[in-house]
């Protein structure tokens, strides 16, 4: 993954987490279902054994999701890009009054961006944090971050959102 390694963005994730998780802020833990993937769509269905899904996927697992004090995390498994298509995501935060997105994760050109799109069509103030996101394709995630997500929302920076803290 670049610009940023696999290590770097779970760290930095975890700080995010860390940062919200005695507040009134909801967590989202997006996990995804790989194996799924193929069944979605008819035409990938002969794909599946030609793309397997990556085993980064799969090994990326946050402190918070152990977390057993924190009450405000809840986890939802996607089978498509975004997280909002197919699970319950938006049902989740509308249920608590949540108009507000920070997102984080892999795939910027993917699952991010797939993510950042319906969070955008869907109404949501949307914060996408740049140092906790990363691509395969370091031009594609300088591209996104440059031209497609300011269009969405608001590009910030990890170090924007736990300077908070100190004005409160």
């Amino acid at each position: 993954m670049s610009p940023y390694t696999n290590e770097e963005i779970l760290s930095a994730s975890n700080k995010l987490a860390n940062f919200f998780k005695h507040t009134d802020a909801l967590i989202v833990l997006v996990n995804v279902d790989g194996t799924t993937f193929s069944y979605l769509h008819p035409s990938r269905i002969n794909r599946a054994e030609e793309t397997p899904f990556p085993k980064l996927y799969t090994e990326l697992s946050m402190d918070i999701a152990k977390d057993e004090a924190a009450k405000n995390v809840i986890q939802i498994t996607k089978h498509n890009p975004g997280a909002f298509f197919g699970t319950d995501l938006d049902l989740q935060l509308r249920r608590r009054g949540i108009d507000t997105i920070i997102l984080s994760g892999v795939s910027t050109s993917n699952g991010v961006y797939a993510t950042a799109l319906d969070a955008f069509q869907y109404g949501y103030k949307l914060y996408i944090v740049e140092d906790a996101t990363a691509d395969r394709d370091t031009e594609m995630h300088n591209l996104f971050f440059k031209k497609l997500y300011p269009k969405l929302g608001s590009v910030i920076k990890l170090s924007d959102i736990l300077e908070l803290e100190t004005h409160d």
